[in-house]
């Protein structure tokens, strides 16, 4: 089994040999753990304001419009993109429309792998056992996918990455081998450099854009390690075509 960091959706290659983790810690796959551990009926997300709205519009039931741009709700949205917003509130059997800057559009470049999995602090022990799991029972490979900020390097998704390795790393016994990439290394060194994740998180480009929209409050409660017992996975079943929107689901 091969181990490896993708600091930004670029940088993957060869798809179908690997389980995914998604990452944009700052705030998209926070934010949609917690939804799903609130136990929607179903979570559509698509990479534009626009194909959300149109989306909503093609449902019998009126959803929930959520997400942001520029870290803040689009004007008609009922949500923004807030994990302590999602925490608080009522959604269960609901149907709910995400689209966010970055963490979306990380998902939808990885519609082509067999598994796909949404990650953070959060869920940081479920998701690396459901991850090295379903790796060890497909012998395939595990990739983490950072969403970076504006299609380029964020250190709060790459420091969250080499969390999550580490973590992964421990479930590996001693009679099993392993190797991790490049990347993974890298991420590791980041993981193991910093000390104060708060401090990073602040002074990150994503977490300065929350705590300038008066948010900084979500940064602290996205840093809880293991709050949640939630794994997000991508399924396409009702979404043939990638670029019309795509499942999330539990």
């Amino acid at each position: 089994m091969q181990i490896d960091v993708a600091f930004t959706p670029a940088e993957v290659q060869a798809l179908a040999s690997k389980v995914c983790i998604v990452i944009d810690v700052v705030r998209a796959t926070s934010s949609l753990t917690v939804i799903m551990s609130k136990k929607p009926q179903r979570v559509i997300l698509t990479t534009t304001i626009q194909k959300a709205s149109r989306l909503a519009s093609q449902q019998t039931v009126h959803p929930l419009l959520c997400g942001e741009r520029r870290g803040l709700p689009p004007e008609g949205f009922d949500f923004g993109n807030s994990p302590r917003q999602y925490f608080e509130a009522d959604l269960k059997g609901r149907i709910l429309i995400f689209t966010s800057s970055n963490g979306t559009r990380a998902v939808a470049d990885l519609v082509m792998a067999p598994h796909v999995y949404l990650g953070c602090f959060l869920n940081a022990a479920s998701v690396v056992q459901k991850a090295y799991e379903t790796a060890q029972a497909n012998n395939m490979d595990i990739l983490l996918v950072c969403a970076g900020r504006e299609e380029k390097f964020a250190i709060d998704d790459a420091y969250c990455a080499g969390f999550l390795v580490s973590r992964l790393i421990s479930l590996i016994s001693s009679s099993e081998t392993f190797v991790l990439g490049d990347g993974a290394q890298a991420a590791l060194g980041i993981s193991g450099y910093y000390r104060d994740d708060r401090r990073l998180l602040e002074m990150s480009g994503a977490g300065k854009a929350v705590t300038e929209i008066g948010m900084a409050d979500d940064l602290t409660f996205l840093l809880q390690r293991d709050l949640i017992d939630c794994v997000p996975e991508l399924i396409r079943k009702d979404f043939p075509e990638p670029e019309h929107g795509f499942s999330v689901m539990v």
